[in-house]
């Protein structure tokens, strides 16, 4: 096997060309930076440009599986500019990957395509179980983003590449993400839950994920898959329990809904959202979680960070 990355200078992209070098395969990157371009006998980065429609072609050459997880931040103020961002770099650059293998595909080794969604296609709710087979309507912003962005993904299938959509959780990694973001109050001992704190968050740590990609090219599982933890939390018990992680305490006084809004915008609907998001399909899989529970996710994590 040899693998193509997209987005494998992310925290998520990194981690895992990490995880499938290990294991010996060669693996090939897209980067819209000339300055991450690596060379090597079994890492090479090409350039690709998705506003423009164009891409190194020699970074198909034997290339088997690809995974596909490009596409803007969400976790930066939603701007007009901004959120045009958010879907075009999604979109763009899974319609150039199809307008190339549509095009050459015959000719192509690629045998499956594994792209990364989200679970922000379900709605907000404080007592619903969403599972892979929930109706998404697309009443907000993100839901139509995610809606649209597995729209284009499901168009590989037309040229008979097998497809996997991973509708990926809140990652919980040691380089970036949220707990980045959280690290700074919670060790000044100011964390503290917003809102009322009773949403439900459906996270994953990255090393379950990373093994998820990798178990669904060598078991072939295709089709639509959570990318979550068998225990999502209420958020006033993840700012606690990561809070207890580093050994600081947590504030019991609830931020203000109405101070998130106005620092945040329409972003903090990311915040306030309440998703509790199942895994059975990946689990009756026959997948094994290496950190189910969200305490043993935050010890490994924090090792680093003390």
């Amino acid at each position: 096997m040899k693998f193509l990355i997209t987005g494998g200078t992310g925290n998520i992209g990194s981690f895992l060309i990490d995880k499938i070098l290990s294991k010996g395969f060669k693996v090939n990157y897209l980067s819209r930076d000339q300055r991450k371009i690596k060379k090597s006998w079994n890492l090479n980065g090409f350039i690709w440009n998705p506003d423009k429609q164009t891409i190194d072609q020699k970074c198909f050459d034997g290339v088997t599986h690809i995974v596909h997880l490009s596409g803007e931040s969400i976790s930066k103020r939603w701007t007009n500019k901004r959120k045009k961002r958010i879907l075009c770099s999604r979109l763009l650059t899974t319609k150039l990957l199809f307008k190339f293998l549509s095009k050459y595909g015959s000719s192509s080794k690629i045998e499956h395509i594994v792209c990364a969604s989200a679970i922000g296609i379900y709605e907000s709710s404080y007592d619903k179980i969403y599972d892979e087979e929930s109706i998404c309507e697309g009443k907000t912003f993100l839901q139509q983003v995610v809606i649209k962005w597995e729209n284009e993904i499901k168009n590989f299938n037309k040229i008979g590449i097998n497809i996997t959509i991973f509708r990926i959780g809140l990652v919980l990694g040691k380089k970036g993400g949220i707990l980045k973001t959280l690290q700074i109050p919670t060790k000044f001992n100011i964390s503290a839950p917003i809102g009322n704190g009773n949403q439900y968050q459906s996270w994953i740590h990255e090393y379950d994920l990373s093994n998820m990609i990798m178990e669904s090219v060598s078991n072939k599982w295709y089709g639509i898959y959570n990318a979550v933890s068998p225990n999502p939390v209420k958020q006033k018990t993840f700012i606690k329990l990561y809070a207890k992680s580093l050994k600081k305490l947590s504030l019991p006084i609830p931020i203000p809904k109405l101070i998130i809004r106005l620092i945040f915008g329409e972003m903090s609907a990311l915040i306030f959202n309440s998703q509790y998001v199942s895994s059975k399909k990946i689990i009756k899989s026959g997948y094994i979680f290496s950190f189910p529970k969200i305490e043993e996710a935050f010890l490994d994590l924090v090792e680093d960070s003390r």
